[in-house]
């Protein structure tokens, strides 16, 4: 774990809910400069969410350029078979350039790199804040500054998006927020006990709800203000709070469904008596009626 890594993502992160989340565990997984190689699989265990949705967030923070992607590794099992990353939230290029010289991860990493063991990640998105080209070909050594490791011009055109982050504008915040982050910031003032939306089969219609209350509301507090009384109703019938029919069935259509019935069972009438056997009186009658049959069988016998 690193606290140089969790104090920059706390500090200069733009990020909340699950984005920033899973930024938290990649640094507790990095060195200071934020290098880290966790599976998909770790990643959506700590996490709490599907592998599906771990690949997504990791391209929201990739083209927040909060996080990049360093290798890509070739599968299977084991140290470097998966992708490298790198936290670089709140750092300049000039010092994700430097930390490629001195991170043991990094310098480890970009061996593996020349000796064929690891690759160049594709390209997630052109950077369109350049006149420069972006594609997967291999850089050859004389296109290469001397001053730089041979990844270097690979990182910094293809893999990251970042500027000098010590001082983020407030545009820049404004732009980052998401769809999906707000709707998570409106689920959790309904939900306050709640870090995250449940990660269910209902995901992601809530998300749709949640985002179509947003735009019907002035104001988040006015949208969980109106998707409260779903909420504390699902609650008063019993419904787990991991269940999101409240908001995905409920809220949608703008209406609670009356409670199912239960079945009733009546009592039995305290008139009816149940017929109880008497065994015995019925033993006693038995004998009664036999004693004369085998007294008269014993007579014939002698």
């Amino acid at each position: 774990m690193s606290v140089e890594t969790s104090n920059r993502v706390w500090k200069y992160s733009q990020k909340g809910g699950t984005p920033l989340l899973l930024l938290l565990a990649m640094a507790d997984w990095s060195d200071d400069w934020g290098y880290c190689y966790p599976s998909i699989e770790q990643m959506a265990i700590k996490c709490r969410q599907t592998e599906r949705n771990i690949l997504n967030l990791i391209v929201d923070l990739e083209q927040a350029g909060e996080m990049r992607r360093v290798a890509r590794g070739k599968g299977g099992r084991g140290k470097f078979s998966g992708s490298v990353y790198q936290v670089v939230v709140g750092m300049s290029r000039e010092e994700i350039s430097a930390s490629e010289q001195v991170s043991p991860k990094a310098l480890d990493t970009f061996a593996r790199i020349n000796t064929g063991e690891m690759s160049l990640p594709t390209p997630r998105k052109p950077n369109t804040q350049t006149d420069e080209k972006i594609s997967g070909e291999k850089f050859s050594s004389e296109k290469q500054s001397p001053d730089f490791s041979p990844v270097v011009p690979c990182a910094l055109k293809e893999l990251i998006n970042v500027s000098d982050s010590s001082t983020p504008p407030a545009e820049t915040s404004k732009k980052n927020i998401e769809s999906e982050e707000q709707a998570e910031t409106l689920y959790r003032l309904v939900r306050p006990s709640h870090i995250t939306l449940p990660n269910s089969e209902q995901r992601a219609v809530a998300l749709k709800v949640l985002g179509e209350y947003l735009k019907r509301f002035d104001s988040p507090q006015a949208a969980a203000t109106a998707l409260k009384p779903y909420a504390a109703e699902a609650d008063a019938r019993g419904i787990r709070q991991t269940n999101l029919c409240w908001l995905s069935e409920w809220a949608a259509v703008g209406q609670i469904p009356k409670p199912r019935r239960k079945m009733t069972r009546y009592p039995k009438s305290e008139n009816v008596q149940e017929d109880h056997a008497d065994y015995e009186a019925l033993r006693k009658r038995m004998e009664t009626e036999l004693t004369p049959h085998m007294n008269s069988d014993k007579r014939d016998s002698l």
